[in-house]
């Protein structure tokens, strides 16, 4: 039953949290990764790569691990706490696939998912070229990253042979044993990982991964954010990383922001309101890559970026329906932009669905609407602004519309 397990079978996940750190520093599982406990950053990978529950092998269980586990059972991951590895072996069923995180051991999303989309047993490996580190060696040319997928069945195997026997050395060595798939962290289907495969040891290692989780695809987002508000957040999060501050609370008041631009746009104040306007999608921007960081639960298109938006287009309309002065112009422009928006939105949501592509840099979005309309408030030319972000709109509509054409002809 150990050999060959498929990966049609469930997954779970076992993470140790036994090692002490090598300063002193208190358990490994507790030192802080991206402001929260690696323990905690481990779950939420194992997690998102499908594991329907997980399991932690403490020995004690210190403050700091308890706040990290009614987090995560708050963000609906099922955790289950073990005291021995035969405890912890008795939570899974034989059949079940493990991920199996050593003692610090964290690693890429991509790796991860590449290591469970698999038969068991599997090994995530690292080649001679890369980085230096308490790596386990496999043989002379290959080291064992940490992580490895093994059926429940050989997990209970082994720890019944344990004796006084390193659990994860033991599991590492049966795998090898029974020819285990191995997956090269290296091997990204021509992509390369963002984060590379680290087994932290030490504070000092713990400010290393915390370093390596900036590294973060922003294909998917606008140029506002890219070029902009991405790097400004980058400088807030800094500031805000290690306090008890949730990234759902920054991006609550960028809609509060944003909601606070309508009244002023209404009664004409364009400057004020597109000020706000800013506020709120920096206030977006760091709550998003906040959450990111800590891998909590949210997504560019989600329903606080809705929520943004569609303040955001209350406030276009409202200064439209100011600035008609006896004349529909401003607030037919107005109409037909959100319309377009709104369109485009579908759209591109559907490129990301059928061809998992995103729109190119340059199209708009919300926040690349509102700072394109600021040079022409500065100026006090504020049809010409509505009609220009009307053109960027339509422009932009089309070259998503294009893009989905091809990518429905290339697949059907």
């Amino acid at each position: 039953m150990d050999e060959g397990l498929g990966y049609d079978m469930a997954l779970a996940a076992l993470i140790a949290a036994v090692r002490d750190a090598e300063d002193g520093s208190g358990l490994v599982g507790t030192l802080p990764v991206a402001g929260r406990t690696l323990i905690e950053r481990q779950a939420r990978l194992a997690a998102r790569a499908g594991a329907e529950h997980v399991v932690l092998l403490v020995e004690r269980l210190p403050a700091g691990l308890t706040g990290a586990i009614d987090r995560l059972r708050r963000d609906g991951i099922a955790i289950d706490v073990a005291r021995s590895a035969g405890d912890a072996a008795d939570r899974f069923h034989p059949d079940e696939r493990v991920l199996i995180f050593a003692d610090g051991a964290v690693a890429g999303g991509g790796a991860i998912g590449r290591l469970v989309t698999g038969t068991a047993p599997a090994l995530l490996t690292m080649g001679e070229g890369a980085p230096p580190g308490p790596f386990e060696r496999i043989d002379a040319a290959t080291r064992w990253a940490g992580l490895a997928l093994v059926s429940g069945d050989m997990l209970r195997k082994t720890v019944a042979m344990l004796g006084d026997w390193d659990l994860h050395s033991t599991l590492l060595r049966r795998a090898v044993g029974a020819s285990a798939r191995r997956v090269d962290v290296a091997d990204g289907a021509g992509l390369a990982e963002a984060f590379p495969a680290m087994l932290v040891r030490s504070k000092a290692g713990a400010r290393a991964a915390t370093e390596a989780s900036f590294a973060i695809d922003r294909s998917g987002e606008g140029w506002p954010s890219r070029l902009i508000y991405g790097p400004a957040a980058r400088l807030l999060v800094a500031l805000v990383l290690d306090r008890n501050l949730e990234s759902r609370w920054l991006r609550w008041g960028g809609i509060g922001a944003a909601l606070l631009a309508v009244p002023a746009m209404l009664k004409g104040w364009l400057l004020a309101g597109l000020v706000l306007l800013v506020a709120g999608a920096l206030l977006d921007a760091t709550g998003r890559l906040l959450a990111a960081l800590r891998l909590s639960p949210a997504a560019p298109d989600d329903r606080l970026a809705l929520g943004r938006a569609g303040a955001m287009a209350l406030g276009l309309l409202g200064f439209a329906w100011h600035r008609m002065n006896g004349s529909a112009t401003p607030l037919v422009v107005g109409i037909a932009t959100i319309a377009v928006m709104i369109a485009m939105a579908r759209e591109r949501w559907a490129l990301r669905r059928i061809g998992g592509l995103s729109a190119p840099l340059w199209v708009a979005d919300a926040d690349a609407l509102a700072l394109l309309f600021l040079p022409f408030a500065l100026v006090q030319q504020t049809l010409p602004g509505l009609i220009a972000l009307g053109l960027y709109a339509a422009a932009s509509f089309a070259i998503v519309q294009h893009r989905l054409v091809g990518a429905a002809r290339a697949i059907g």
